[in-house]
């Protein structure tokens, strides 16, 4: 065996070896596809020329330089993987790119084959038998002019892509071009060009397409190429991110952690990996939580599976690092399916949420506090509207004049009335709305008992309404001037008779209603225009909480006051 039918064993093996090598290190990529193709044809083409230069009888050395006439398929192949590589997906979408491509290459290589149309006839040299091209072949002139052209687009496709990149994808531009064009130049400058000016010297193609290929092999180890895919990049950022991930089996085995995790509970990743997952929850519960409903019951197997399961559940529990603290998680559980639709694992993503809980302690900290200060505030002005109305009720006793008494016990019932809207908020849960039910309820019960009469009955309808301070105060005064105008006017001489007061709300709207049944309001006196201090306090406030008065003079008195609920304005 010459040296040369050595070279081209060595090539046949280094490229059988580099396909394999570049195909599995990302067998999803149509890039590592071609490439593997590529090395597969280069290296079954460098075995042909490994027996043609060998053999001795001249009939096998023909039989082999025929079946080289495959050649055409190379610059094909190449053109291929330069519109990948470059990106070019519209033209590759096209499916007469592929006939464009193909056919010119096929139709060459048939040719050759079975006709002496490429093939002259052989000649032994001394690195073994070489070809003897016919002149002036039509054939030969094709396949010249078909590698030229398939040589020039993809090299200027790769040199446009090159000038354009920039970092590590200017280094894959310049493999590529090192990888499959250079050498791609050299070999044909020693198989046609050469043999057509009658200068013989050994044919280079498949050594030096071996080093092109060596050269793509070495780009992938070393720079990752061309195996940028969504699989690679899953690892890395898995590998990188900043909350934590843990892999399951069906049976809730730990598969594998992240880094993040591995910092989050202090373990090393081998001190986790094979074990249960209930080595890292605070307790049985929290683990119970987040995996309840996944597995059917013992009849069906102990680690059975439901798969019917096919959502993203989010649990708020804690998890327990290797020094035993309990560290607050927010943990995504989702499910990892065969092509089947069997579950074949679980995968836990969550956030460290030990910062939001500190933050979540301090707010509701303030909260409390502000429930505190604001209980307080409200208590405190209760009490001093209550010693108003004690001073006002003190003064009374001095005053001889009947119309005077009056003015001040309305006054005093006006105060009561205010410190019984922040008596009430400071009973109420949220100290912003008061349930109006038990205030009106208070109110008239402070009313009868005050005025004392002897037979008026008390209905009131009100079912769960609740008011802001802004509307209360004018809402609650509304109520005490026109049920103590009843009390005092409506029934004399201890009539007996009935007030109503009602409370609705309806589509954003509040109705008041105060009804008595007694001698009615007299026809001459206008409620809005009147001289008397409640009434026209009645009016004002009215107009204060934007709403509508109307009086009903038959069968009694009947005040209806429609209004919103007056929107929160801003004082500081």
């Amino acid at each position: 065996m010459n040296v040369f039918a050595t070279l081209s064993f060595i090539a046949f093996m280094l490229c059988f070896f580099m396909g394999n090598f570049i195909y599995h290190k990302n067998s999803d990529s149509s890039l590592n596809k071609m490439v593997a193709v590529l090395c597969i044809l280069v290296g079954f083409l460098a075995f042909v020329e490994f027996e043609y230069r060998q053999v001795v009888d001249f009939q096998t050395a023909y039989f082999w330089l025929k079946i080289s006439g495959l050649w055409p398929l190379v610059p094909a192949i190449l053109l291929h993987i330069s519109l990948i590589f470059t990106e070019k997906k519209k033209i590759l979408r096209n499916k007469l790119t592929y006939i464009a491509i193909y056919a010119p290459a096929l139709i060459i290589s048939i040719f050759a084959i079975n006709t002496p149309m490429m093939l002259e006839g052989i000649l032994k040299e001394y690195w073994g038998w070489t070809y003897v091209f016919p002149k002036n072949s039509l054939l030969f002139g094709l396949m010249s002019i078909w590698t030229i052209i398939c040589t020039i687009i993809s090299g200027t496709l790769c040199f446009l892509h090159y000038l354009k990149s920039h970092h590590i994808e200017r280094m894959h531009a310049k493999y590529m071009l090192a990888g499959l064009y250079l050498p791609l130049l050299v070999s044909f400058s020693s198989d046609f060009v050469f043999p057509t000016v009658s200068v013989r010297v050994p044919e280079m193609t498949m050594t030096m397409s071996t080093l092109g290929i060596t050269f793509i092999s070495y780009g992938i180890w070393k720079y990752g190429f061309p195996a940028l895919t969504a699989a690679s990049v899953a690892d890395e950022i898995v590998s990188t991110m900043s909350n934590f991930l843990i892999l399951l089996d069906s049976q809730k085995n730990i598969i594998t952690v992240n880094k993040a995790t591995c910092n989050l509970l202090g373990y090393d990743k081998n001190e986790l990996e094979g074990f249960s997952v209930g080595k890292i929850f605070a307790d049985e519960n929290q683990e119970r939580l987040i995996f309840i409903g996944d597995y059917l019951n013992a009849k069906r197997g102990p680690n059975s599976m439901n798969m019917e399961l096919n959502f993203v559940n989010n649990f708020e529990l804690n998890l327990k690092s290797k020094n035993g603290f309990k560290i607050p998680v927010i943990i995504s559980k989702s499910f990892i399916k065969n092509e089947e639709g069997l579950i074949v694992g679980i995968i836990l993503i969550g956030n460290d949420i030990r910062d939001i809980k500190s933050i979540e302690d301090k707010i509701e900290s303030a909260i409390e506090e502000k429930e505190l200060l604001l209980q307080e505030v409200h208590h405190r002005v209760k009490n001093n509207l209550q010693i108003i109305s004690s001073l006002l009720s003190l003064q009374s006793n001095y005053i001889k004049e009947p119309e005077d008494l009056e003015i001040f016990q309305n006054s005093q019932n006006r105060v009561k009335s205010l410190a019984l809207i922040h008596e009430k908020l400071y009973q109420s849960p949220n100290f912003t709305h008061i349930n109006f039910e038990d205030y009106i309820w208070s109110l008239m019960s402070y009313l009868l008992g005050y005025y004392k009469p002897n037979s008026i009955k008390l209905e009131i309808d009100v079912k769960d309404i609740f008011m802001g301070i802004d509307t209360a105060v004018p809402c609650g005064l509304i109520i005490n001037e026109l049920a103590t105008n009843s009390i005092k006017h409506a029934f004399p001489n201890s009539m007996p008779g009935t007030i109503k007061i009602g409370l609705y709300y309806n589509n954003s709207e509040f109705e008041l209603v105060v009804r008595d049944d007694g001698i009615g309001f007299q026809e001459a006196i206008n409620f809005e225009t009147t001289e008397n201090l409640g009434l026209r306090l009645v009016s004002a406030l009215t107009q204060q909480i934007n709403g509508t008065i109307k009086l009903n003079r038959s069968n009694g008195t009947e005040f209806r006051v429609k209004f919103h609920e007056v929107e929160y304005a801003k004082r500081i």
